[in-house]
């Protein structure tokens, strides 16, 4: 019987020393996890903006307003950064297609690994109508 008693410390002496690195792969799983729904969100909102600026009637305030209220509901450490295609489709030399891209900084916080700022960047690009 005293065997068994001993090896019931030895597996509690064992499940505390791997604990530690058990919790911290968790947290590490779900921060990056956050952190891909944030990047999705990103290039759902570049794709948006773009979609606006694919219009003959938008300008570049439509397109950053548009690619603001689609990140609305997402927290990101910064306001984003709107970069509206150089030449809009409602332009007498109107490219085939446009360009937005989304750039935001995102905060990843590991413990005992302190936090890291991540730019998450995304583009979306449309056909001119």
């Amino acid at each position: 019987m005293r065997d068994r008693h001993s090896s019931r410390g030895a597996i509690a002496a064992e499940f505390a020393l791997i604990l530690p690195i058990l919790v911290l792969l968790l947290f590490a799983i779900i921060q990056l996890g956050l952190a891909f729904q944030r990047f999705e969100a990103v290039n759902a909102a570049a794709r948006e903006g773009a979609r606006v600026a694919s219009l003959p009637s938008s300008d570049n305030a439509d397109i950053c307003n548009r690619v603001t209220s689609a990140l609305a509901g997402t927290s990101f450490d910064g306001p984003p950064t709107c970069t509206p295609p150089p030449v809009l489709c409602s332009a007498p030399s109107a490219p085939d297609s446009v360009t937005v891209s989304v750039s935001v900084n995102n905060l990843i916080e590991i413990p005992f690994f302190g936090q890291q700022t991540v730019t998450l960047r995304g583009t979306g690009d449309f056909r001119c109508e």
